[in-house]
């Protein structure tokens, strides 16, 4: 893969480069409290603790070096079901050269119990090599999600750059709208933007789809699933009541140009169809620099 042509660079500073990214959305105040959080970092952290070297969490102004302590403020949010519900927290880490230099391993969490109704996106951000390890990605997924109250979420290729910087981020975005255009399995790589709409269903299909309980048995249950899934796409456990559905042997990229359009995430797109978010929900997302018809495309571009 000429994974160059998905790297913005200016000099020797990366703007913009692949990845591999896990996005699970949490609709709700969990039941359990922060304990599914808790797993999902410590996972993370278990993986790629000792690559980190910058971490950030809402209050902050800047990126500070990285240490084991920088856990410490997530693990106290996670203990208390009452920070969650009652505070818009963030926690943000990479592995980058220097601070501005995003670059994965990293880790993207957004929890705005807050919100009406209470949402929380996690991100994780992995090398794009990652993409030619399936089974250690999906042993990964497996472990990390596997006491989160999950709604929903995917996990395929997708790009990663510094989002609080604005001016950098809409250089990224205008670069990145014809890879989005031409390359179906890319992500979008704001699931925050995303998150907009997954209370109200499915919003987005990659490799990997996720499905939590509730969606799950709205479309029938596993076992129905299992029935109905053409011979290209597996049904695998994940967590409390979950499923994945795995859209071939290894993630792909797909290539409009050369009709390389992902059937096999089209397949998980019309089995999930009956939940996916509904077109107002998708309709109000904004995806920057993309023409309203072409969003609408886009976000639609495995649910037909």
């Amino acid at each position: 893969m000429e994974w160059h042509r998905f790297t913005l660079a200016k000099g020797d500073h990366v703007l913009a480069m692949p990845c591999v990214e896990i996005v699970a959305f949490v609709n709700g105040l969990p039941d359990n409290g922060g304990a599914g959080f808790a797993r999902f970092l410590n996972d993370f952290a278990h993986t790629f603790g000792e690559q980190l070297r910058f971490y950030r969490t809402g209050d902050m102004k800047r990126f500070r070096a990285f240490d084991v302590q920088a856990l410490e403020g997530p693990a106290h949010w996670f203990a208390d079901p009452r920070l969650l519900a009652a505070n818009m927290l963030s926690f943000r880490a990479h592995s980058g050269k220097t601070a501005r230099d995003v670059c994965p391993p990293a880790l993207d969490m957004t929890l705005a119990g807050v919100f009406e109704p209470p949402r929380f996106i996690l991100r994780m951000i992995l090398p794009v090599e990652w993409g030619d390890e399936p089974q250690q990605l999906i042993s990964l997924v497996q472990s990390a999600l596997a006491e989160l109250p999950l709604g929903s979420g995917y996990c395929g290729y997708s790009l990663v750059w510094e989002e609080t910087d604005t001016a950098l981020e809409e250089k990224v975005l205008a670069w990145a709208g014809p890879l989005h255009r031409r390359h179906p399995g890319l992500g979008y790589g704001d699931a925050v933007c995303l998150s907009n709409a997954v209370d109200r269903g499915v919003v987005a299909v990659n490799w990997l789809t996720f499905l939590g309980a509730e969606l799950v048995a709205a479309l029938g249950g596993r076992d129905a699933l299992a029935s109905s899934a053409p011979a290209e796409v597996s049904v695998l456990p994940l967590g409390q009541g979950g499923v994945i559905l795995r859209a071939g042997e290894a993630p792909e990229l797909g290539d409009v140009n050369r009709k390389d359009l992902l059937p096999a995430y089209h397949a998980v797109g019309r089995l999930v169809g009956p939940v996916r978010a509904t077109d107002e929900a998708l309709d109000e997302l904004l995806i920057d620099a993309m023409s309203e018809e072409d969003a609408h495309d886009w976000l639609r571009r495995f649910f037909v």
